[in-house]
């Protein structure tokens, strides 16, 4: 079983522009062309981003209020889920590439770069998931926690992040997979 790729997002978007979140990566996320490449064998057309809604909810805004998140589907392979504070970006693409193939890394990293802009995210943090420990991270966020808790985490309970990619994909295979990177962005 493989290591899944996030990406964890702050955001500062205003309840109103939460439940037109799909509305506006539509409007402004135009593809990265770096991310395109990342994985070249899924469906050819790009589809829009939309919510993958829970039935027993009547909208948007009372699925956010009753579980504390929402699940996007997105163009590429992309998926998110969305809470109050923070938004958890996922690839098809595999830790391990994120590490060891910097094609794909520049790609998710546009991508997700191009989605912080659009959220007006502070920080992106790239972490492993798959139950290894840093998917403790995202599991604040499914219990509620802020985007602060969750950085506040991974300091404690991981370390410090990586100084960059070339630090991750210095160290062996399983230290990578307990390794994270933080990224600074203006929001």
């Amino acid at each position: 079983m493989g290591i899944d790729f996030t990406a964890l997002l702050d955001h500062s978007l205003s309840w109103d522009e939460l439940y037109r979140l799909p509305e506006l990566l539509d409007a402004r996320f135009g593809f990265p062309a770096a991310a395109l490449d990342v994985h070249t064998d899924m469906d050819d057309a790009p589809r829009p981003w939309r919510w993958d809604r829970d039935p027993r909810y009547s909208n948007v805004a009372e699925e956010l209020f009753e579980e504390g998140h929402l699940s996007l589907s997105g163009p590429f392979g992309f998926s998110a889920t969305v809470f109050r504070t923070g938004l958890e970006l996922t690839h098809p693409a595999r830790w391990w590439s994120f590490v060891f193939e910097p094609h794909v890394r520049d790609g998710l990293r546009e991508a997700a770069r191009a989605i912080a802009t659009i959220l007006r995210s502070t920080t992106i943090i790239y972490a492993p998931d798959s139950s290894h420990p840093t998917s403790g991270g995202s599991d604040l966020l499914f219990d509620g926690g802020s985007f602060g808790d969750v950085l506040r985490w991974f300091a404690e309970r991981i370390g410090p992040p990586a100084s960059g990619p070339q630090e991750l994909a210095g160290a062996e295979e399983e230290t990578s997979e307990l390794g994270y990177l933080v990224e600074r962005v203006s929001g």
